[in-house]
């Protein structure tokens, strides 16, 4: 939970993610084995891989990691629904956090073997024009210094 303290200020900035963002694609784009060794892993589900990918979410990712004093931050889309028990992660709990007076929830999992933590945010699911979200899950990766 400390951890999320940490970086709890920057999810307003990550919920803005999801108003709009340009589709250029400038991000550091990882390799799904290069997110499994990540430090910090945060799991967006339903988001299209054009705003994964676009410069806001870059954006987000550079002021993530200075804020935490990462490195090495990147970015995966992956054209299916993945949580942090795809990557290994089952010591989890549900927080909820209040942030500029909205509700957040997201899953917290810590891993059993190493100093790894996985979020894995909740609410912000975008959805198409008949209300079914998408298949699609946007992935932040961040090694701490």
């Amino acid at each position: 939970m400390n951890i999320v303290k940490k970086f709890l200020w920057t999810l307003p900035l990550l919920l803005s993610l999801f108003v709009g963002c340009g589709k250029e694609r400038v991000a550091d784009i990882a390799t799904p084995a290069e997110i499994e060794d990540k430090d910090i892993v945060l799991i967006f589900p339903s988001i299209p891989e054009e705003f994964c990918y676009a410069d806001r979410m870059t954006e987000i990712l550079d002021g993530l990691s200075s804020d935490i004093n990462g490195t090495r931050g990147q970015v995966l889309s992956i054209n299916e629904h993945v949580d942090c028990s795809s990557y290994g992660f089952y010591n989890c709990s549900v927080i909820e956090l209040e942030s500029n007076n909205k509700q957040v929830e997201m899953i917290e999992c810590l891993s059993s073997v190493s100093s790894q933590i996985c979020l894995y945010f909740l609410g912000g699911e975008y959805r198409d024009v008949e209300g079914d979200t998408f298949d699609e899950s946007c992935i932040l990766g961040v090694d701490r210094q």
